[in-house]
């Protein structure tokens, strides 16, 4: 077969058809490899078009989270105080510390979500997208990206939130497991309100020509299993990956979904919503050879150990690891990376050896 753009790559691998190569995808918020494409020493501070070298020097097809890193700060979004990194952020001062309080926020926050812009985005970041991302014009803001790749990488279109961790990660645990107990009608109002939005704003935003895959995202697991039980999940969860899956195949783009940790419980669930793949495929959780043996028609993202194997392992390692990764998916349907991300602690040449490895596995 002769060499493929990554666009025909990826479009082949959503509908597990043969390909050149295999197909990758990654996130990238580690310094170290970075500094290997960008022609100096970065240090948490990258740059977007140092971030687009790299997708570009390692031959990645596909992307999430392409960004600048964030400059370290405290931000104020709808009252709530977020400490900002160069990677992430998370809420660390709530304007409420009781139940009471928590309602009259979440029936404050309900009214400005209803209220907002048609594009706007509520994450776990609050109103906005996360790290530095700004969508107040989806269309114009994807555009340009692309064009700043090129036809080398096609980002996947940006991660569509289904809104429970939205809410947990606003509320705290602690108070919102309160909240379920106490009125769980509020927490189901509370969801409709984002999820509907967040519906609304991709049958106005989505676009199979800005790309052909996109992560639906909410983090439900952890090692341990679900983290809520399964029947809160059926109560109003699934119901809403579902019309958020249905709103993206109105535009024929595939969806991946993703959360982290052991989703075997809830897995059928899942695949009942018309997801078209899944990540990150934690090999402690749900492995790539778990879920080709039990889903054989789920594309995969992910699969390549990012706890163990990435930051302690040798080139050799990480290289066998590819290999057998591809072979278990000889069939098709994987986009190759880490099971999570390459972040600060993944030793770059086993980064460069995991790409390099997978682009010289040929198919045909």
């Amino acid at each position: 077969m002769k060499k493929l753009s990554a666009i025909e790559r990826l479009k082949r691998t959503l509908d597990f058809k043969d390909t050149d190569v295999v197909a990758t995808g990654e996130i990238f918020q580690n310094s170290e490899i970075i500094s290997e494409f960008s022609g100096r020493k970065v240090n948490n501070d990258w740059t977007l078009d140092e971030l687009i070298a790299t997708y570009r020097g390692l031959e990645v097809d596909t992307g999430l989270l392409i960004a600048p890193a964030a400059k370290p700060c405290i931000e104020d979004r709808l009252g709530l105080k977020y400490e900002v990194t160069f990677w992430s952020e998370w809420v660390i001062e709530r304007p409420f510390r009781d139940i009471e309080g928590l309602k009259k926020y979440i029936k404050w926050m309900i009214m400005e979500v209803k209220n907002s812009e048609p594009e706007s985005m509520w994450s776990y970041a609050g109103k906005g997208g996360i790290v530095g991302q700004d969508f107040s014009n989806y269309s114009k803001y994807f555009k340009n990206l692309r064009k700043k790749f090129g036809t080398t990488t096609i980002p996947s279109h940006i991660e569509s939130p289904v809104g429970l961790d939205t809410m947990y990660n606003i509320a705290g645990f602690e108070l919102f497991s309160f909240l379920c107990f106490d009125d769980i009608g509020l927490v189901i109002e509370w969801f409709e309100a984002l999820n509907n939005h967040e519906v609304n704003r991709v049958r106005l935003v989505g676009d199979k020509s800005l790309s052909p895959l996109v992560i639906v995202y909410c983090d439900i697991a952890s090692n341990n299993g679900p983290i809520f039980s399964p029947d809160f999940y059926e109560k109003f969860f699934f119901k809403g990956v579902k019309n958020l899956v249905q709103a993206w195949h109105e535009h024929e783009v595939k969806v991946i979904y993703h959360s982290e940790g052991n989703l075997r419980m809830l897995m059928d669930q899942l695949v009942s919503c018309g997801i078209d793949g899944i990540n990150p495929c934690e090999k402690i959780n749900i492995s790539i050879d778990y879920v080709r043996n039990n889903y054989p028609k789920l594309v995969i993202w992910g699969g390549i150990d990012q706890f163990k194997l990435l930051p302690y392992g040798t080139e050799e390692e990480v290289e066998a690891e590819v290999e057998k990764a591809i072979d278990i998916c000889k069939d098709g349907g994987l986009i190759l990376g880490s099971d999570g991300e390459i972040h600060p602690g993944c030793k770059a040449k086993n980064v460069i050896a995991m790409f390099r490895k997978a682009k010289n596995i040929k198919f045909n």
